[in-house]
C-alpha cells in the first residue's frame, strides 16, 4: 500500500513539474495603419531560439515566470513586451503595434525604444504594463496609486485616488478605455472632480496604460493636466480561463477566452463585491462603505483584420456610518461631517475599426451616466429639522467619435470629429455656510447640451530622421451659451519636436494650448428658475510649454528631465466664498454647484526628473523627483498658492523577483505640506453657524495661508506564487503607510464641547439667538493608520 502511494505522489510531482509551461501568442501590427505585419519575436535573457508569423506569432510551451520579448519586423523599429506573466496550461494573447524604422540605407545603429514616446507627445508620456500596477508596493492593484510613482503626481489623503498633475486639480484629468471615454474611474467618485477612495477598472484586463502629464493628442478633448488611456488585453484563444481573487478589501471573479468555434468572438468579463467594510469596521474607522462593480468587453476580429467591440463597466456605491467606532474627537468630527452618499455609475460603448488601404477608421459610440446623493441630517438626527441637505444629481452622455488615419507621402496624418450629447439634472435642497452669507438652495434643474469639436495632426521626420516635428490643432464648441458657441474662441494648436543628437540622446519639446468645458455641475445650476452661470462661464484655457532631454541606456535604463509651464486663464471663481474653484476637488462631495464666473486665473511651472529601470535580472525600479510651484487668482486678482502647490515631491519604487517565485516590492514617498485655509473659529462657534455648517468653516480671506505637514509614508508589497499543472496560486500582502505616519493636514480637529446628554454646551444661553456660541473642543488630528491589504488569487 505504501509502495503504491509513493508511487502515485511521484507521478503527480513529476506531472506537476512537467506541465508547468503556458503559451503567448502576440499580435504584431503597423502602430499607425493597424495593418498586421510578418515578425518573429525573442526571448530577452532567454534562448536565441527565434520564432515568426505572419500577423500573429506563438511562443509555446514557455516554463512559467517572467518574460520580456522583443519583437521585430522588417523596415519598423523594434518592439518590446515587458513582465509577461507566464500562467500554466494558458495561452495569454497580447498586441503591439510597431513603428516604422527610421533607419536609411546606410547602416545607422540606434538605441532600443524600450520605453514609449510618440510625434505628437515626444515628452510627458508615461507608460506602465499590468504587471507593473500589479506589483507596485502600496497601490493594491489599482492604477491611480500605481501612477504615483511617477514625476509630477501629488496626492492627498492616504486612502483616496485624488491625483493633482503638475499642479492642476483632479478636474483636469480625463480617462480612455480602447478609445472610448469613461468619466467615472472611482467609487464614490467627487462629482466635478475625478477621485475617489478606490478604482473601479479591472487592473487583470489591462494591457497597459498610457499616461501623458502633457503634450496631448488633438484627437482628445478637455484635457487640461492629464490624459489617461487605458488599452484592455486581447482574451485568451485556447479556451475559457478563470481567475478569483479573494482579498480583506473585496471579493472579484473574472473569466476571458473565446466565444465562439472560429475563435472570431472573444470576451472578457469581471465581477466584484467590496469586503472594505469589514475591514474598516475592523480597523475602528467611523465609516463603512461598500460597493460592487462590473466590467466586460466583447469583441469580433474579422478575416479582413478589422474588428468590432463592445465595453462596459459600472459600480454601486453605498455608504454606513460606524457608530460603535471609538469616540476619539477625529471619529466624532468625521460622523458628524461626512454625508450618506449612495452613487451608481456606467459606461458601456462600442467601436468598430476598419483597415484601409492608405490607414484606417475609427467609429465609436458610448453613453455614459452617474447617478450621485448624499444626504445629512444635523448630528445625524433624522427629523425634518435637522435636514442639512438632500443632494440627488444626474448626468447622462451620449457620445460619437470617428478618427482617421492615413498617409501622404512622408507625412503622417490623423484627422477627426466627435460629438456629445448631454444631460444633467439636479434635483436638491441644501444649506450652507458661505464666507459671507448662510443660503438656502432650492436647486431644479434640467440642462440639455451639446458640445463638438474636430482635429487634424500631421507628423513627418527630416534630416535623415534625426528630427520629428509633429502640428496639431483642434477645434471645441457648445451650444450653452454665446460665450461657448463659437468654435474659432477655442482654437488648440500644437507643436511638438524630437531631435535625436546623440546615439542615447534625445531633446524633446511641445507647446500647445488646451480647453475644457466646465463641470455640469457649475453649467447646470439653476436657482429661481435661471441658469445662474448661462452668461458667465467661458471654456478654461491652458497654455503648456514643456521641454526636457532623454537618455536611453543599457540594461532596460531610461532616464529624463522635464520643465514645464502652464498658464492657465479663465478658471471658475466661486462668488460667494471668492476663491478660484482650483482650490477644490480633493475631498468626498460636489465641486462647483454654486454661482461662479470665470474670471479665474493661474500658473503652474516647475521640473521633473525620472530614472526608470524596467525589469531585468529579477530587478526593478523608479525614482522621480519634482520640484513644482502652483498659484490660482483669489478676489483681488493676486497669484496665491494652490491647495496643489506641492513642491517638492518625492517617489523611489523598487522591487525584485526571488527565487521559488517570491516578489518583494517597496515604496517610499515625500510631499512637501500643502497649502490649508484656516479656520474663523470664533464664527463657527456660533450656534446659527454650527448647527447649518455641522463643523467649524473656512476663513477664505486668509486662503491657503497656512502649509500641512510634510506628508510621507513607506508602502511594502510581498507576495508568493505556487504552480500547479493547470493553475496558479499566489498569496500577497499589500501594506500601505507601514509605520502610520503623521497626517498631513496641520489644520485642527473641531468638534462641540458635551453635556452629560451628549449636546452641545452653549457658553451663553440667555444672550439672543444670533449671539449665542457653543465651546469647542479643539484637538489634533490622529496619526495615519497603516492599512493593510491581503488576499488569494487563483488562476485556472
Amino acid at each position: 500500500m505504501y509502495k503504491k502511494l509513493i508511487i502515485s505522489l511521484f507521478l503527480l510531482v513529476t506531472t506537476v513539474v512537467l506541465a508547468q509551461v503556458g503559451s503567448v501568442t502576440i499580435s504584431v501590427f503597423d502602430e499607425f495603419s493597424k495593418k498586421p505585419l510578418s515578425a518573429n519575436v525573442s526571448i530577452q535573457g532567454g534562448k536565441d531560439e527565434i520564432f515568426f508569423g505572419n500577423g500573429s506569432v506563438l511562443i509555446p510551451e514557455i516554463p512559467t515566470g517572467n518574460y520580456n520579448f522583443r519583437i521585430s519586423a522588417e523596415g519598423y523599429d523594434d518592439g518590446f513586451l515587458n513582465d509577461i506573466n507566464v500562467v500554466p496550461n494558458q495561452n495569454l494573447t497580447f498586441s503591439i503595434g510597431l513603428n516604422k524604422s527610421a533607419k536609411q540605407i546606410q547602416e545607422v545603429i540606434l538605441t532600443k525604444k524600450l520605453y514609449k514616446t510618440t510625434a505628437e507627445s515626444p515628452v510627458s508620456l508615461r507608460n506602465i504594463t499590468a504587471e507593473e500596477i500589479q506589483k507596485n508596493a502600496g497601490s493594491n492593484r489599482d492604477v491611480s496609486k500605481a501612477i504615483l510613482s511617477f514625476p509630477g503626481v501629488g496626492s492627498t489623503a492616504t486612502f483616496r485616488n485624488d491625483l493633482f498633475i503638475r499642479g492642476g486639480s483632479s478636474a483636469e484629468n480625463k480617462f480612455y478605455i480602447d478609445g472610448i471615454e469613461v468619466p467615472v474611474i472611482n467609487h464614490f467618485q467627487t462629482q466635478g472632480a475625478s477621485g475617489g477612495p478606490r478604482g473601479i477598472i479591472t487592473v487583470d484586463f489591462i494591457k497597459d496604460v498610457d499616461f501623458y502629464s502633457g503634450a496631448f493628442p488633438a484627437k482628445r478633448n478637455g484635457v487640461l493636466s492629464s490624459l489617461f488611456e487605458f488599452n484592455l488585453k486581447q482574451a485568451r484563444k485556447d479556451k475559457l480561463g478563470y481567475k478569483a481573487i479573494v482579498g480583506l478589501d473585496d471579493l472579484q471573479l473574472m473569466m476571458d477566452g473565446p466565444l465562439s468555434k472560429d475563435q472570431s468572438w472573444s470576451g472578457l468579463f469581471s465581477v466584484r463585491k467590496s469586503n472594505l467594510q469589514l475591514l474598516f469596521k475592523g480597523i475602528g474607522l467611523p465609516f463603512l462603505p461598500s460597493y460592487y462593480d462590473a466590467t466586460f468587453k466583447v469583441s469580433k476580429k474579422y478575416k479582413s483584420g478589422d474588428e468590432l467591440y463592445f465595453i462596459g463597466l459600472g459600480a454601486k456605491d453605498q455608504f454606513e456610518y460606524n457608530f460603535d467606532a471609538k469616540k476619539t474627537l477625529n471619529n466624532l468630527t468625521l460622523i458628524d461631517r461626512l454625508p450618506n452618499s449612495p452613487q451608481w455609475n456606467y459606461t458601456i460603448g462600442a467601436g468598430y475599426r476598419h483597415l484601409v488601404e492608405n490607414g484606417n477608421w475609427l467609429f465609436t459610440l458610448s453613453r455614459n451616466m452617474l447617478d450621485n446623493q448624499a444626504i445629512k441630517y444635523y448630528r445625524n438626527i433624522e427629523t425634518p429639522d435637522n435636514l442639512l441637505y438632500n443632494y440627488q444629481s444626474r448626468e447622462a452622455e451620449n457620445k460619437l467619435r470617428i478618427d482617421r488615419n492615413f498617409s501622404w507621402n512622408d507625412y503622417q496624418f490623423s484627422a477627426g470629429t466627435n460629438i456629445n450629447f448631454a444631460k444633467y439634472t439636479n434635483d436638491s435642497t441644501a444649506k450652507q455656510v458661505n464666507q459671507n452669507s448662510v443660503d438656502f438652495d432650492v436647486i431644479n434643474s434640467e440642462l440639455n447640451l451639446v458640445q463638438y469639436g474636430l482635429y487634424l495632426q500631421t507628423a513627418k521626420k527630416f534630416f535623415e530622421n534625426k528630427v520629428q516635428v509633429s502640428l496639431g490643432a483642434r477645434l471645441d464648441a457648445s451650444n450653452y451659451s454665446d460665450l461657448t458657441n463659437n468654435p474659432l474662441e477655442q482654437f488648440s494648436p500644437r507643436f511638438s519636436l524630437n531631435y535625436k543628437f546623440a546615439e542615447n540622446w534625445a531633446f524633446n519639446f511641445n507647446t500647445g494650448i488646451f480647453y475644457q468645458l466646465p463641470a455640469y455641475t457649475s453649467l447646470g445650476l439653476k436657482l429661481n428658475d435661471a441658469l445662474v452661470n448661462e452668461n458667465s462661464l467661458k471654456y478654461i484655457r491652458n497654455a503648456h510649454l514643456v521641454g526636457g532631454l532623454e537618455f536611453n541606456g543599457k540594461d532596460n535604463l531610461r532616464i529624463t528631465v522635464e520643465g514645464y509651464y502652464k498658464k492657465y486663464k479663465n478658471y471658475p471663481f466661486s462668488l460667494r466664498n471668492q476663491i478660484s474653484l482650483a482650490n477644490l476637488g480633493g475631498g468626498f462631495g460636489v465641486v462647483g454647484n454654486e454661482p461662479v464666473d470665470s474670471r479665474g486665473f493661474g500658473e503652474t511651472y516647475g521640473f521633473e526628473i525620472l530614472a526608470q529601470k524596467r525589469t531585468l535580472n529579477n530587478f526593478y525600479g523608479i525614482v522621480a523627483y519634482t520640484f513644482g510651484n502652483s498659484k490660482f487668482s483669489n478676489a483681488n486678482g493676486d497669484l496665491l498658492p494652490s491647495s496643489w502647490d506641492s513642491k517638492h515631491i518625492l517617489s523611489l519604487t523598487t522591487g525584485k523577483y526571488f527565487n521559488r517565485n517570491w516578489n518583494v516590492g517597496a515604496r517610499f514617498r515625500l510631499q512637501s505640506g500643502l497649502p490649508e485655509t484656516p479656520y474663523d473659529l470664533n464664527r463657527s462657534a456660533l450656534v446659527n453657524i454650527w448647527n447649518i455648517a455641522n463643523g467649524p468653516v473656512s476663513n477664505f480671506a486668509q486662503l491657503n495661508t497656512l502649509r500641512g505637514n510634510v506628508a510621507h509614508q513607506l508602502d511594502i508589497r510581498a507576495e508568493k506564487k505556487w504552480i500547479f499543472s493547470k493553475w496558479q496560486f499566489t498569496f500577497y500582502v499589500d501594506v500601505v503607510n507601514v509605520y502610520g505616519s503623521k497626517n498631513a493636514s496641520n489644520l485642527p480637529v473641531v468638534n462641540l464641547q458635551r453635556d452629560a446628554s451628549d449636546n452641545g454646551i452653549i457658553a451663553n444661553p440667555n444672550a439672543p439667538q444670533d449671539q449665542q456660541y457653543y465651546l469647542l473642543d479643539v484637538g489634533e488630528s490622529d496619526r495615519n493608520m497603516p492599512l493593510p491589504y491581503f488576499g488569494f488569487i487563483f488562476e485556472f
